[in-house]
């Protein structure tokens, strides 16, 4: 499956995309600049054939990196 090919930290990424943080918020949850998250999101759309943030999202909510919340 295309999710094997993600690095560790390219899946928390993911994750973190799935759950509507930004890009400045991704960086401080994970002691990374902008610039690397970006990089890491830019990797995730490739290796997934994805063509945007909200492409991310349903993609993580599909494969459950990210459950909705209160259920």
């Amino acid at each position: 499956e295309r999710i094997a090919d993600l690095t560790p930290r390219e899946r928390d990424v993911l994750r973190l995309v799935g759950r509507g943080a930004t890009n400045a918020e991704i960086a401080g949850s994970l002691f990374v600049s902008e610039a690397t998250v970006k990089s890491h999101i830019g990797h995730i759309f490739t290796k997934l054939d994805l063509r945007d943030r909200a492409a991310a999202i349903v993609f993580a909510f599909d494969h459950g990196l990210v459950a909705p919340q209160g259920l």
